[in-house]
């Protein structure tokens, strides 16, 4: 009797270790799945973050043509007023010229 609570013990030892044995087997096999997972995962966002950023990228140089082209526009419509005023100011200023002259010396 005591012989086969012995065998028993040692029958549930060796059961216990090729138990611990699995789950240290099982447990290496997860972490390795976890880590080809997280690299996989990683691989994935990096190309998401790149794409977002070569959009984002895109979007703000064609803000920046607009920008540029909006900003050029209103230069060229400011030169041409200042243009059209200074016109109408050389104009005056040739007729009072004309007319200072032609009051001082046609007398």
């Amino acid at each position: 009797m005591v012989e086969e609570v012995i065998n028993n013990i040692i029958e549930a030892e060796q059961k216990a270790d090729n138990i611990i044995k699995e789950s240290q087997v099982s447990a290496k096999e997860i972490v390795a799945k976890a880590k080809e997972e997280a690299a996989e995962l990683i691989e994935k966002n990096k190309k998401t973050v790149q794409l977002s950023i070569m959009q984002k990228s895109t979007s703000a140089f064609a803000q920046a043509e607009k920008d540029a082209k909006d900003a050029t526009a209103k230069c060229e419509e400011e030169a041409k007023a200042l243009e059209e005023a200074s016109k109408k100011n050389q104009q005056k200023a040739i007729e009072f010229i004309i007319g200072s002259m032609t009051a001082k010396y046609d007398k």
